[in-house]
């Protein structure tokens, strides 16, 4: 059996989670899928609210902490969510995650069978426009997968890969000791999370490049800890397997993303020790994706798309007022 474990605090766009959070318990109960919520309680409205609309789902269980600080802590929303897991295996998810289950049991079963320790989903994040095509079911999600792969840019922003999205051991979980909490506010704690995985199994070098931190709008383009952490994602990308993330207006200058810099910094502090001297050929995973393409005997222009990471795409932008702040710099 699998649990989905969930951080929310509602502090932030508390009607959009509290109304994504019933949908994924919605979507897990019909999949007979456990899920546990690490619930951050302010004790408002809205806290109140969240937890009797999720008291209508007997799989669901919510794990409530009041809240102390104004900062928000996912880390330690997630491993309070996990104190009550009774499953062998479980999954990282996040209330924005559009929730396919199907996907999710998926590579459950295929973690049970120990073809690999663990499974990485890479995830699509949609614009507003791609959000709200799926959320009124004008499209389904091989239909929005194809119009990706055919280089339909309105729907979509980018594609992450290494994501949060991990199916993985419980046991696993509890022998890295899960999330450092000492993480706080956006960013880091799932690169930390992943690279002690990675550690656990043995699965990952560290070469000098390793620390290196700069994002791309496609992963093939990735360097640095995302390259290296997503090299072992590459046979689910030539599988088109995929989440989707729906789409939240972002306030960058609010504490919980500002503080992404000095989570940066305390991931670089603790894992500069394991950075060792070596090289690799290819600083991105252009290479190793062609061999496994060439491996495999698969078209790489099946995969065309995944080569576009010319930045800036104004076409990316579903509609005039975010171009135009987009074309301004806002």
């Amino acid at each position: 059996m699998l649990t989905a474990i969930i951080p929310i605090d509602l502090s932030r766009r508390p009607n959009d989670l509290i109304k994504k959070a019933v949908f994924l318990a919605k979507m897990a109960q019909k999949n007979n899928i456990h899920s546990i919520f690490g619930h951050s309680d302010s004790n408002t409205k809205y806290d109140k609210k969240l937890l009797k609309e999720l008291s209508a789902f007997p799989l669901v269980k919510v794990n409530s902490e009041k809240k102390t600080s104004r900062n928000i802590n996912a880390a330690a929303l997630r491993n309070l969510a996990f104190k009550s897991v009774k499953t062998d295996y479980i999954v990282l998810l996040d209330v924005d995650i559009y929730p396919d289950f199907d996907i999710l049991i998926k590579y459950m079963n295929r973690l049970s069978t120990s073809e690999r320790p663990f499974y990485i989903l890479p995830c699509l994040y949609l614009t507003k426009h791609g959000t709200k095509l799926l959320n009124k079911n004008r499209v389904n999600l091989n239909v929005l997968k194809a119009r990706f792969f055919s280089f339909s840019r309105k729907e979509f922003l980018h594609l992450a890969s290494p994501s949060s999205v991990t199916i993985l051991k419980t046991q696993d979980y509890k022998s890295i000791n899960g999330f450092d909490e000492s993480y706080c506010g956006h960013g880091y704690e799932d690169f930390d999370f992943l690279v002690r995985l990675y550690d656990l199994h043995k699965l990952i070098d560290k070469p000098h490049d390793f620390l290196q931190d700069l994002s791309a709008r496609s992963p093939l383009f990735s360097i640095g800890f995302r390259r290296y952490l997503g090299e072992s994602c590459l046979e689910t990308l030539l599988e088109k397997d995929m989440v989707f993330h729906l789409y939240h207006e972002k306030e960058h200058h609010e504490d919980y993303y500002l503080a992404r810099k000095e989570n940066y910094i305390k991931f670089k502090i603790t894992h500069q020790d394991k950075v060792g001297e070596s090289n690799y050929e290819d600083a991105t995973l252009l290479t190793p994706f062609i061999s496994l393409c060439t491996e495999k005997c698969l078209n790489i222009h099946d995969y065309a798309v995944l080569f576009d990471n010319k930045p800036g795409h104004i076409d990316r932008f579903d509609t005039i007022k975010r171009r135009i702040k987009f074309l301004l710099n806002k």
